[in-house]
């Protein structure tokens, strides 16, 4: 019965985000600042690559 037995982790995540800081709540627990810095690196790669090809496309330059 490891699920009856398991440390109830609700009051420490309630202090955690209810904290007076000036930290968005996205990025308040520990690992969460890599996670967004990898997801808008792989967002801001895309977008320039879309528009790269883009303007290849305009200019008619083909590879």
């Amino acid at each position: 019965m490891p699920l009856v037995n398991r440390p109830n982790p609700v009051p420490h995540l309630q202090r955690l985000y209810q904290a007076p800081t000036h930290t968005p709540i996205y990025l308040r627990r520990g690992g969460d600042k890599i996670i967004m810095t990898v997801f808008i690196g792989m967002i801001s790669v895309g977008a320039i690559g879309s528009l790269w090809g883009a303007t290849k496309m305009v200019r008619g330059i083909k590879d």
